[in-house]
């Protein structure tokens, strides 16, 4: 049976998802709105019932009476071997916010003013304006494809000016705090008190632009260490699927020769081999979007630092990098590739230009371990970070791959 209770002083909902399984998903609520928390509970019961609704999608057939839940079933079947980056946030897109409201639907009577509902009724929602925005698009995608598929006649996707809400952030304010200063990114790769692939996993994103995807997709094959002036990550599966050849700072290529020698055997029990991740799970699989971020809020409560997400340090690195310098459309290279214009696409820069700008960047290792405000000694520090680290490997961990805080 489905229930809301208490995980320090927020309210989590627990039921059990599409397939059956039990599941645990954080509520917006915190005690003492317990009543609010059980009604997000039905919402999410609602959503997942709509889902439930999808038959297989083998059944369809064409001429036959077709829902929108069944098309939508099939249309996220035929993306999936696409390996497009934004395919999870489009099932999630799809299944949480479309078919609760329009997945009992068939396809063919879907209408302009349905869709104009249907986005009317998401701005009466917690989505922010960008999400709703979203949404539609991945709908109308949907419906695009339908048309070409011949499913129906014209896509139902217009609305009029004003109704979809402009591409904004929910709290327009945000946006200018979701940012690293220079000494907090310092701490947050060079402290003993976070764990060393935590820290690495930080230092690809500020010290590399990296998105999360690609750090945590980071294989050792992928790193070029003999490449001149700097090394070379040579990244394959990217946001744009253009793939691109990332600098490697020298503060970076530091912390990555400390773990490869010796801190990911520390971890993991052996050395690494080329088709290892550079910093994966316990398990040794990929770190997965929903659990870093937990970690990552550890370890900045640790430190006594403000909350941000892991991509806000991938914005910190290119901010920083032009507060030192850099030249904008070099690092706009290194950290998104060529733009879609014809000129761009056709300009190459050297290698040692694209190494000059991002060696520009003024981050640095802290020597000494910071504990309770104040530097400790080198010799401190080592045997600190030796005896938290010695057989981390050996310990227990989650299903997930996850492990205890470690603690001094």
């Amino acid at each position: 049976m489905s229930s809301v209770y208490k995980r320090g002083n927020k309210l989590w909902a627990r039921l059990k998802d599409e397939s059956g399984k039990w599941s645990c998903e954080a509520t917006p609520f915190r005690t003492g709105q317990e009543v609010e928390a059980r009604r997000y509970l039905k919402r999410l019961e609602a959503r997942i019932a709509a889902a439930r609704d999808v038959t297989d999608a083998a059944e369809l057939a064409p001429g036959t009476p077709i829902t929108v839940a069944q098309y939508a079933q099939k249309w996220l079947k035929d993306r999936e071997p696409l390996r497009h980056a934004s395919h999870k946030d489009e099932v999630c897109r799809i299944v949480k916010h479309m078919l609760p409201r329009l997945g009992h639907m068939e396809l063919t009577e879907v209408r302009p003013r349905h869709i104009r509902e249907f986005v009317l009724g998401l701005r009466q929602g917690d989505l922010a304006p960008r999400s709703i925005y979203h949404v539609y698009q991945s709908t109308a995608l949907l419906f695009r494809t339908a048309v070409v598929e011949e499913l129906i006649d014209a896509s139902p996707c217009v609305v009029a000016r004003g109704v979809l809400p402009k591409k904004v952030d929910k709290d327009p304010a945000w946006r200018a705090t979701a940012i690293y200063t220079r000494e907090e990114v310092e701490r947050l790769i060079s402290d003993s008190r976070i764990p060393e692939d935590r820290r690495l996993l930080y230092a690809l994103k500020g010290l590399a632009g990296l998105r999360h995807g690609e750090a945590a997709g980071l294989r050792w094959s992928q790193y070029d260490e003999k490449a001149e002036p700097l090394g070379a990550l040579n990244l394959a599966k990217t946001k744009t699927g253009v793939p691109r050849r990332v600098p490697v700072h020298p503060t970076l290529a530091r912390i990555l020769a400390e773990w490869k020698l010796a801190g990911w055997e520390r971890t993991y029990g052996r050395m690494p081999t080329p088709d290892d991740y550079v910093t994966p799970t316990r398990n040794m699989t990929e770190r997965t979007a929903q659990e870093t971020p937990k970690q990552l809020h550890e370890d900045l409560d640790l430190l006594g630092l403000r909350r941000r997400r892991g991509h806000d340090l991938r914005r910190t690195f290119i901010t920083l990098a032009q507060v030192d310098g850099a030249r904008r459309d070099l690092l706009e290279t290194v950290t998104h590739g060529p733009r879609g214009d014809i000129v761009s696409i056709y300009t190459t820069f050297p290698w040692p230009a694209l190494c000059e700008e991002v060696a520009k960047l003024k981050i640095a290792l802290r020597e000494g371990v910071l504990l309770d405000g104040e530097f400790g000694s080198l010799a401190t520090e080592f045997a600190t970070v030796q005896r938290r680290a010695r057989n981390r490997w050996q310990k227990v961990v989650t299903p997930s791959g996850l492990e205890p805080e470690i603690t001094p």
